[in-house]
């Protein structure tokens, strides 16, 4: 290596360290409700994963329900209007109530989850871990139709049942802001197995 070439690689070394991003905690993902969402009055669930630190509405603590990170949930049921949620260091604008939510704000639509920790066994393996639920990965495609029997599904699609693996290719049960519960319009996720 010749002599300019090592003072390059001097001087560029102490920059390609201030480039490279800090190893650390992956940040808090909240799942559901999405920002900007517009909610059905009612209570609702606030799903989060990661390190959630601590749940404020509208800047009031509030606690979170039993369960045991890195999934973490409480169910709230807020008045009408705007309202600010936040998890740890990440907020999240709602609004509550059908109508006057600002323009561009999403329907939200979620799939019903019974109040207490035992509702999310329904769709999720669980396990008690210090009195706490933790939940974990979503179950084989066979629970969904523990609820959804095949008479049923073949009824609403127009698509055999028979090859799919798994109904979260196309539906996401914790609030898309798409008819009947789907990840994107119909024709896009028909066309992503699909010639159309």
């Amino acid at each position: 290596m010749t002599r300019r070439c090592r003072l390059g690689a001097v001087l560029l070394a102490p920059a390609l360290v201030t480039i490279a991003p800090a190893a650390g905690p992956a940040p808090v993902r909240v799942v559901s409700p999405p920002a900007n969402a517009a909610l059905r009055p009612g209570p609702f669930w606030v799903i989060c994963k990661g390190p959630a630190g601590g749940l404020s509405v509208d800047g009031r603590p509030r606690p979170w329900g039993p369960f045991a990170e890195p999934v973490r949930a409480a169910r709230l049921d807020l008045g009408p209007g705007r309202h600010e949620v936040r998890v740890g260091e990440q907020a999240v604008a709602v609004w509550v109530g059908g109508e006057g939510a600002p323009p561009g704000w999403a329907a939200f639509r979620a799939h019903p989850i019974p109040e207490g920790a035992g509702g999310c066994g329904r769709c999720h393996e669980t396990a008690a871990r210090d009195g706490l639920t933790a939940v974990g990965a979503v179950r084989p495609f066979s629970s969904c139709l523990e609820c959804h029997p095949p008479s049923a599904f073949e009824a609403k699609h127009s698509h055999p049942l028979a090859p799919l693996k798994n109904c979260g290719d196309c539906h996401a049960p914790h609030g898309p802001a798409y008819k009947s519960l789907l990840k994107a319009p119909a024709k896009k996720l028909c066309a992503s197995c699909h010639d159309m």
